[in-house]
């Protein structure tokens, strides 16, 4: 690649231009939400009420999506038992780390994995360094938006300040090595930017693997690609706005006010003020001597309309975001497996398309692993897929009795279904494996040891009868 500096310059006009829908993005997810609107002279209880108005759903949309993606495996289709690409994913603690990404991407529709050589704590040899990024301080620029790998991607380090300077630090990665540059603040001239380190990484390309919600319809109607939460943000607006009017209606009228008339109300000859007449209680009744006077009461809010309205919001929060309405405890209850089974078939089917984009993302991972290790055979594997957990509504026993039934009628090998029992990973496999080649060995001695026992055992009957027919017709 040519001068670092001019294609920091080009990429940080593409990350100025995604940032803003990040930040928003952001802000929404940790509840920093627009208000519902309260006039400029409203009192200070009004805002209070607002606080309290905000009900984030957001994160609740994202964490439904997201705990239903956990990588448990990787398998190449010619050498299923090399585990060798999965220790690179355990070395990483990549078990835990794989949520980040998938939250992040979910969120802000992107986020980065980064892979480098490097050595491993434990034993010191080489090993790979896996490592997520978020989409808020990594941006990835690629010239061809259908590019499979990144052509530049640009992390900020935050700032420096030497002296009375005062620099913003940058990081670049490109395809040949990881550079750090220092942009003076307020200086958009690359020519004054320094490059102060450029470490070669020894990758083939850029070593940052990017992961995409979904892939833009077109790069002309789309700045970034979409999360799931930028579409919901109007919808939650709209929830926290009917959540406040309620509040406000239940605060001030609904419950009921008592009025009384052709009265006078005595004054306190200390301070001027009225003195409250009538004192409510369940224990008391209003009772005055005068036949003039009157007593009523106004009628209360009946706030179900608020409550229909704010359930109406989520529900339509929860068809555009294809989760099942039961996730929002939203007037779905005692309800048949069958129909809990219907009202998942959008998730499942949201959970399955976020597994294909991911997982080709984690292949391009794996692959990265095994070539900052010098693993050509699994390097170059483009056939080797990333094992799902499997999220589907189904008991433990409809599992393993659907598997036993296409080994029986299908005649689908036992191994091969191993690895499709949820929650069994590759190195569940690999024992299961190993002790069923024990069990088959130690099979095969008891088996040696009976037929070479009823031999023997034959051989001592025929002696002690003695001569049998053939014998004779031998010795004839």
């Amino acid at each position: 690649m040519g001068d670092v500096r001019v294609a920091l310059a080009g990429a940080l006009s593409s990350r100025r231009a995604e940032m803003p829908d990040l930040i928003r993005v952001d802000q929404y997810y940790r509840g920093i939400q627009d208000r519902p609107y309260i006039p400029k002279r409203a009192e200070a209880e009004f805002g209070q009420m607002v606080t309290k108005s905000l009900e984030n759903w957001l994160p609740l949309i994202v964490s439904t999506v997201a705990q239903n993606l956990r990588v448990e495996g990787y398998r190449r289709s010619d050498k299923p038992e090399d585990l060798e690409p999965w220790r690179y994913w355990a070395d990483n603690l990549m078990d835990s780390r794989q949520a980040q990404v998938h939250r992040a991407a979910l969120t802000f529709g992107k986020a980065y994995v980064s892979v480098m050589p490097g050595t491993s704590p434990i034993t010191g040899e080489p090993a790979p360094v896996i490592r997520p990024m978020s989409p808020l301080s990594v941006t990835g620029f690629s010239e061809d938006p259908d590019a499979d790998w990144l052509d530049l991607v640009v992390r900020s380090l935050g700032k420096v300040v030497q002296g009375e300077d005062t620099f913003l630090r940058w990081e670049v990665w490109d395809d040949e090595a990881v550079s750090e540059v220092w942009q003076p603040e307020g200086t958009d001239d690359p020519a004054e930017w320094r490059v102060v380190a450029s470490e070669p990484h020894g990758m083939d390309r850029c070593p940052v693997v990017v992961f995409r919600n979904r892939w833009a319809d077109s790069p002309t109607t789309m700045t970034h690609e979409l999360g799931e939460v930028s579409p919901l943000m109007p919808i939650q607006d709209r929830i926290n706005s009917t959540t406040f009017d309620m509040l406000v209606a239940q605060s001030y009228s609904a419950f009921r006010q008592r009025w009384a008339t052709g009265i006078q109300i005595p004054k306190d000859p200390r301070t001027g003020r009225p003195v409250e007449t009538f004192q409510a209680a369940v224990d008391r009744v209003w009772a005055t001597p005068s036949d003039k006077v009157r007593f009523g009461e106004f009628e209360q809010t009946d706030l179900s309309g608020y409550l229909s309205s704010r359930d109406a919001a989520i529900k339509a929060m929860a068809a555009i975001a294809q989760v099942p309405p039961h996730s929002f405890a939203s007037g779905v209850a005692n309800i048949s497996a069958d129909a809990l089974t219907a009202l998942e078939t959008g998730l499942s089917r949201k959970v399955h398309e976020r597994q294909t984009i991911f997982g080709e993302a984690w292949g391009q991972v794996f692959r990265l692993a095994a070539y900052a290790v010098g693993d050509a055979s699994n390097a170059q594997d483009t056939e080797a897929r990333v094992i799902w957990h499997d999220a589907e509504a189904r008991s433990l026993s409809q599992t393993v009795d659907a598997l036993g039934k296409a080994h029986q009628m299908l005649g689908v090998p036992q191994q091969a279904l191993w690895e499709r029992i949820p929650g069994v990973t590759t190195f569940d496999v690999e024992a299961w494996r190993a002790l069923k080649v024990q069990e088959d060995e130690a099979a095969e001695r008891r088996g040696l040891s009976l037929i070479m026992g009823a031999d023997h055992t034959g051989r001592d009957t025929e002696q002690d009868a003695g001569p049998v027919a053939s014998d004779y017709v031998t010795a004839a």
